[in-house]
């Protein structure tokens, strides 16, 4: 099956399907904008293009407040008018250890991760389930329900250092259920999670689904609107999976990009041709999937 794909490969190289120039050219464009409040949004860790709002939402990790934020597709903060001294949306019951991903479920509600754990020692890794509140009017919202994990492979804690693969800053659903990718602190070797059912206010264990070469460490993740894609970013690369398989989105033809947009942080899909990346110095960039599409890998 390998040499199938070999073969494949190297057919599409030579009838000019696929040029080598694309695996080795470096990708940089300017950004298109920024987020108005860098102060309030400093360690902005993820985004997510609301379905229900023309808004995208990210949140600060580490060291901050349980806040997110939204604003709109030209990076203006979002803020309700009757609030005075606006900080965010604080999310009500919530503790942020380390908030680095937010994603939707399948009902529209926002899944936010407090799975950062960059020494691989931590036992609270948690998602907590809140309804998407309206960024125009809210300053506060709820939880509907807080998720324990534990991951099924680590039995120390922290590991030995050449298995810190225990950090995450991805999540995404796809088929209704929840998986994560992990940012790898070891080798470029990430897992993926995904859980079969979730559990409120217990431990749920979720089985690795596969594990994928990305180069570099993962920093976020997202499908797009028809579910057709699935887009993750790396600190030096993006990647564009074809979801075709019902149970694995990452057995499937594939394509890549090296990047040089300083250090990525979040990815969404704008529409179902366009995404818009973040870096961590709150500089947005817009790119079209067909400049990814250039490059075609088979699985």
């Amino acid at each position: 099956m390998k040499l199938i794909s070999y073969l494949s490969f190297a057919l599409l190289l030579v009838s000019g399907m696929l040029y080598a120039d694309d695996f080795t050219k470096t990708y940089s464009i300017e950004p298109y904008s920024v987020i108005s409040d860098t102060k309030m949004i400093s360690e902005g860790s993820a985004l997510l293009k609301s379905k229900k709002y023309d808004a995208i939402w990210t949140l600060n990790d580490s060291g901050n407040n349980p806040n997110i934020f939204a604003f709109d597709f030209n990076g203006m903060v979002i803020k309700p008018d009757w609030v005075k001294k606006y900080s965010g949306i604080r999310i009500v019951d919530a503790v942020n250890i380390d908030w680095e991903a937010i994603t939707e479920d399948d009902d529209g509600n926002l899944i936010i991760a407090d799975i950062g754990n960059n020494y691989n020692y931590r036992t609270d890794l948690a998602v907590y389930k809140v309804a998407e509140p309206n960024p125009y009017y809210s300053n506060e919202q709820g939880i509907i329900a807080k998720y324990l994990i534990k991951y099924p492979d680590q039995t120390a804690f922290p590991p030995d250092s050449s298995h810190l693969n225990y950090d995450a800053e991805s999540v995404f659903y796809y088929r209704s259920k929840l998986h994560i990718i992990s940012k790898n602190r070891s080798t470029p070797v990430a897992n993926i999670y995904v859980f079969d059912s979730l559990l409120p206010w217990t431990v749920n264990v979720p089985r690795i689904l596969t594990s994928f070469d990305f180069k570099s460490m993962v920093t976020d993740a997202a499908l797009s609107p028809d579910g057709k894609y699935l887009a993750v970013i790396t600190y030096n690369h993006i990647w564009l999976f074809e979801t075709k398989d019902k149970e694995n989105p990452f057995n499937n033809n594939y394509y890549f990009k090296e990047i040089s947009l300083g250090q990525c942080e979040g990815i969404t899909f704008l529409d179902k041709e366009n995404l818009v990346i973040s870096n961590e110095k709150g500089f947005l960039f817009k790119i079209n999937i067909s400049e990814i599409k250039k490059s075609l890998v088979l699985p």
